[in-house]
């Protein structure tokens, strides 16, 4: 066998291992999704804690946790504050900064 052929052999083993690393991560991708998803729902973690937010720039928040005022939510997925206050028969509008 010359170099060459040797060469391409090899060539050819590094294609078909990084095509199974691929098949491998792409089945597993749902999976670890799902439990990012759930484990984000669970902590309430934002996009800016996530380090997501970008450089958009930052929106006013309109609602604040009648519980603990610190805890402020500006629209998009609801915090975990606000889905257990609702559960407990609160309402949005309680929350709603300067509705008071």
């Amino acid at each position: 066998m010359s170099s060459l052929e040797e060469i391409q052999g090899i060539d050819d083993q590094i294609a078909a291992l990084q095509a199974r690393k691929k098949e491998l991560l792409e089945s597993k991708r749902k999976d670890a999704l799902r439990e990012i998803r759930k484990t984000i729902q669970v902590y309430g973690f934002t996009a800016s804690e996530l380090g997501l937010a970008g450089n958009s720039k930052k929106r006013i928040p309109r609602y604040a946790n009648p519980n603990d005022p610190s805890q402020t939510w500006s629209g998009g997925a609801r915090p975990k504050w606000l889905k257990e206050y609702l559960a407990k028969g609160g309402k949005i509008e309680d929350c709603l900064i300067g509705a008071k």
